[in-house]
């Protein structure tokens, strides 16, 4: 186009001349020109768009304007240069007016040519336009002109056209330089403070009508909130910059991702600057803003769920980048060491702000989605009935809240994170998985190619070339999202955001509320959730999940994160300068809830603490040395762990409530943990209690300290006597010994015979293979696959159930020898010596060579010398005194106890034998596996085991003897102890129904509710079977 083109406007020249006036265009007839000159048929005959005219025409106003000012205006007049800058000003100002309405109102002028937005945002993304360095000041006149008049109106068809630009292909992904232009042009567009300001209030920022993945493309910010370096936005990230990744070494890999997340970085900040212009706008701009980010959230909330349509919800790029821009805009109060704004934050925000209306002091929320979603959340400790009753009893209510824009953006940015990182996080987990699991499926086939049908081996070769590159384009995948999920910087400000998190939480349960500012007060323990704060039990859920669950994922697979300086924050409890999160704050978190267990309903997320505690006390057991009276073991020290380990267990020693109550707590949850509400509960608790038992492994061995704080616990339970390291009450410190000693006699049984039989099954099989030659299968005989899919099986859950048994049997070892009198309990010594008499009938009866499998410790991590070694040792500990000083009142309770085991052992008639507990000393002395000191003590208690089976012939005349109504009508054993079930009206003896109690709180007979509390001594019916058991007794020695 030539600038410089001429146009006759006969029209307004002729009207001009009727009026006497100058056919030169001045001040006064301008505008009239100006229209005229923008007429249609004008417009259609000089080929220039009405935009393009505009524009062009302000330039060269501005051009002139400026050389007026400047050195070629110094050779005029003052007067005349001052006169014509004036008018030049006034022409501009009508030139901006009318490029404002065509903005506005498109239909007012010609469509010939280019639209003004388009004009507009060309010149944005061109760097030699001559327009270029001229568009700040149009954008300021405009937004000048335009104040309280429709700017947002006119800003917005420019917004809408720079985001439809970012939607290409050439300016969405990240690896083209295009995705740089467009944000610079946002950059330039809320550089200016009153465009920042109005883009809140554009038809196209919060249509209400968008909603889910819409809001990705339909909103004024969605495009820009889109680009991203997830694969799953832009799938050359993983098919070209990542294409040859997995091959490559782990130092090229890294040099990668650093390329990569300066690039995600570099769009992150600028759309954090971007956001953080529109909320520092102005209250109303920030509410826009809040609301336009919750409503997002709240309509994407099938992000977080478990099977994820992401044809319905935004994409991984757009979650991210919205909770990085929060997070930035979280870190003035979230980055101080002191937390001297977590006082601000109101837990029940949820009632004050997301549930109210807007003329209440809460959002512009029409169609109720916000509300909604927050009403609809899971809670940390209460049902949906009684959190609908809550917040129909609190909405309403005058709200005194005056955190302002601090608690918004706490939990905004804690959605944000909810549905963004974690739940992207949770997917890369279960991708890991699936990598993992098609790993180990290729490896399989490839070793036992017998495993297919005859008809998919003779297509083996192909078969095993497209898994290999389906394995290959997941490994490609796992690479662009550890680029962006394992960045440190990233980590580490998740972090520190979680940090404050973890405070607030603690905060809520500090007895005292002032946490941090003051050191941290454990709450009473409450026996009903029903005692604990409503504010507490009303907050969400994911809250206090999501803290757990990154503090997980960055101990698992970025623990730098955690020692990280930027991570800490503070100085230290010590210093006075702020608690450090992985050294103070970590620590105090998992040991608080754990010992204060009913402030989470949830099981899984106690569960996850105790996750958290056995990485951040690791040792692997290859490594342990630590058996109980075994000699022997394994070289320590040969596997290098990671300093955060080290550096955790020595914050735990320097805890002060870590010393008093993390034994006990985690005594008490391997017990509660026998419920999770999953449908895989039975497995998972296994799982959990091993966990359990490597942090005690762990905790006992490094510290004398813990071993004494165990002691005391049983102890004093077992006494009766309150002390610090109760769960809360004797009574309750009772129960725990009780049901933690049933589950681990039950859980000792299972697992041992689970470990045994699946180590009996696969010694079949290999013993089969190496005496018969197997023929190839014929077509259709599935035998042979049917053996091979039984072994894997029985390899799989023997890997898994030996080591739990391992670590079972090591801590029924370690505690019967440190606290033996609960394991010689009346209601568990009948079973638990029936258990150990059958464990090592296995282990050194007659079947026991059917234990020897290939590889069984490298492969399977069995060892059956350290096993048999340590199950001999509970014999020692349960039936023969221990060492030390004791009182006349002590030695006999304790021979008491001894006898009541031994007694226990020589009347399992199922499994013991003399000659077991011969054939068991031969193998341990011959395998050197105890001292002579140790094996002379097993002889001696098997020495008394002969001497005791005289007494357990009397027991059987006792029995005989016996009217029906003392004896028990579950065992048919003598009562020693009889007690009334008032449920039901039987008696029972005391011991026997406290057994059965300890595994199902059932009347046996009727199946009632029933507890150790509601049952009814009988005195009178007690002394009566003692004096008839005395006469009894002189009978049969009179007899003998």
């Amino acid at each position: 186009m030539n600038l410089h083109s001429r146009y006759y406007l006969q029209h307004v020249a002729e009207e001009l001349r009727s009026e006497n006036a100058s056919v030169l265009i001045t001040t006064a007839t301008f505008e009239r020109v100006l229209v005229a000159r923008l007429d249609e048929s004008a417009v259609a005959a000089s080929g220039t768009g009405v935009s393009e005219y505009l524009i062009n025409s302000w330039r060269m106003a501005q051009t002139v304007a400026s050389n007026l000012r400047g050195a070629k205006g110094k050779a005029l007049d003052p007067a005349v240069r001052e006169a014509r800058i004036q008018a030049l000003i006034k022409a501009q100002a009508l030139l901006v007016s009318y490029i404002g309405l065509s903005l506005q109102i498109p239909d007012m002028f010609s469509q010939t040519g280019r639209p003004g937005q388009t004009a507009i945002v060309d010149i944005l993304l061109t760097d030699d336009n001559p327009m270029a360095e001229l568009l700040p000041e149009l954008l300021s006149q405009l937004a000048t002109r335009f104040a309280g008049d429709g700017l947002p109106e006119v800003i917005a068809p420019i917004i809408n056209e720079l985001a439809l630009r970012s939607l290409l292909r050439a300016n969405r992904s990240l690896l083209q330089p295009g995705f740089r232009s467009i944000l610079a042009a946002l950059d330039i567009l809320t550089a200016n403070r009153a465009i920042a300001a109005a883009i809140p209030f554009m038809p196209i920022f919060d249509p209400e009508d968008c909603n889910g993945r819409r809001m990705q493309t339909g909103t004024a910010l969605g495009p820009f909130l889109a680009l991203s370096a997830f694969p799953a936005s832009d799938e050359t990230i993983a098919s070209v910059y990542y294409s040859d990744a997995p091959q490559r070494s782990h130092q090229d890999c890294e040099s990668l991702h650093m390329n990569l997340r300066t690039t995600v970085q570099f769009l992150q900040s600028a759309l954090f600057e971007v956001v953080n212009r529109l909320v520092r706008s102005g209250a109303d701009e920030r509410a826009q803003t809040l609301q336009f980010s919750l409503r997002v959230l709240a309509t994407n909330a099938l992000r977080s769920g478990m099977q994820v349509d992401f044809t319905r919800v935004v994409d991984d790029g757009f979650a991210d980048n919205l909770a990085s821009v929060w997070l930035r805009l979280s870190e003035p109060f979230t980055n101080d060491a002191m937390l001297k704004r977590l006082n601000r934050i109101d837990p029940d925000w949820v009632t004050l702000r997301a549930m109210r209306t807007l003329a209440n002091g809460g959002l512009d929320d029409e169609h109720n989605y916000i509300s909604t979603y927050w009403q609809e959340l899971t809670r940390v400790n209460a049902d949906k009935e009684l959190v609908d009753a809550y917040l129909k009893s609190k909405v309403n209510l005058p709200s005194d809240s005056t955190g302002g824009f601090i608690p918004d953006c706490f939990f905004t940015t804690a959605a944000a994170l909810h549905l963004g990182p974690i739940s992207t996080i949770a997917r890369y987990i279960e991708m890991l998985k699936r990598i993992a699991r098609f790993k180990d499926e290729i490896n399989r086939i490839e070793r036992m190619p017998e495993l297919l049908s005859p008809m998919h081996r003779a297509g083996l070769p192909m078969l095993m070339q497209r898994w290999k590159d389906q394995l290959l384009n997941m490994e490609r995948e796992k690479c662009a999202m550890d680029a962006q999920l394992l960045d440190p910087r990233r980590l580490s400000s998740m972090l520190v955001f979680y940090r404050f998190v973890i405070c607030f939480l603690l905060r809520q349960v500090d007895k005292s509320g002032e946490f941090p500012q003051q050191p941290f007060s454990m709450p009473p323990e409450s026996s009903d959730s029903s005692q604990i704060a409503e504010k507490w039990r009303m907050l969400p859920e994911f809250i206090i999940e999501d803290a757990i669950e990154f503090i997980v994922f960055v101990t698992t697979y970025a623990p730098d994160t955690l020692i990280d300086s930027a991570s800490q924050v503070g100085q230290g409890a010590d210093s006075g300068l702020g608690l450090r999160t992985f050294d103070d704050i970590l620590p105090l978190f998992a040991v608080a809830f754990l010992a204060r267990p009913k402030y989470i309903r949830n099981p899984y997320l106690k569960a996850k603490l105790v996750d958290i505690l056995h990485m951040l006390t690791y040792r692997d057991p290859r490594e342990d040395d630590d058996y109980v009276d075994t000699l022997g073991g394994n070289i320590p020290g040969t596997l290098r762990l990671h300093p955060s380990i080290q550096q955790f267990q020595g914050n735990l020693d320097n805890n002060a409530l870590a010393r008093v109550y993390l034994v006990p707590a985690l005594l008490r949850f391997y017990v509660d943990i026998e419920q999770t509400g999953s449908s895989s509960q039975f497995y998972d608790k296994f799982n959990i209690r091993y966990y359990i038992a490597r942090i005690l492994r762990a905790l006992w061995s490094r510290a004398p300290r813990y071993v004494e704080v165990t002691r005391s616990f049983f102890m004093q339970a077992n006494a009766g006597a309150a002390g610090a390291t109760t769960t809360g009450s004797t009574r309750r410190d009772q129960r725990v010994i009780e049901e933690f000693v049933a589950r681990l006699m039950t859980d000792t049984t299972y697992l041992l015979d689970e470990s045994l039989s699946k180590l009996a099954i696969i010694r079949d099989i290999e013993k089969r293979r190496q005496q018969e030659q197997v023929p190839e299968p014929m077509p259709g005989d599935e035998s042979q696959n049917d053996e091979a899919s039984r072994l894997q099986e029985a390899e799989r859950m023997a890997r898994s159930y030996v080591s739990l048994a391992h670590e079972t049997v090591h801590m029924l070892a370690f505690l019967s020898r440190l606290v033996p009198r609960p394991f010689q309990a009346g209601e568990v010594v009948g079973r638990l010596a029936a258990m150990l008499n059958y464990n090592l009938q296995q282990l050194a009866g007659p079947k026991c060579s059917s234990l020897k499998v290939q590889d069984m410790q490298q492969k399977y991590m069995f060892n059956p010398r350290v096993l048999l070694s340590e199950l001999t040792s509970v014999y020692v500990h349960l039936g023969l005194a221990s060492a030390g000083p004791k009182s006349a009142e002590e030695r006999e309770e304790e021979e008491e106890a001894i006898g009541r085991f031994t007694l226990s052992v020589v009347e399992d008639d199922r499994s013991y034998s003399v000659s077991l507990f011969e054939k068991a000393y031969g193998i341990l002395e011959q395998r050197s596996l105890k001292s002579a000191q140790s094996l002379e003590r097993l002889r001696e208690f098997a020495q008394r085991c002969q001497e005791a089976k005289v007494d357990s012939r009397l027991m059987e005349y006792l029995e005989s003897q016996a009217p029906d109504e003392y004896l028990d009508p579950l065992l048919a054993s003598l009562i020693t102890n009889p007690v009334r079930l008032p449920t039901s009206d039987n008696v029972m003896d005391l011991a026997v129904i406290k057994g059965q109690l300890l595994s199902d709180p059932r009347d046996p007979f009727n199946r009632a509710p029933l507890t150790v509390d509601m049952l009814e001594p009988l005195p009178d019916m007690k002394r009566e079977i003692s004096e008839w058991r005395e006469r009894k007794i002189q009978e049969y020695r009179a007899n003998q």
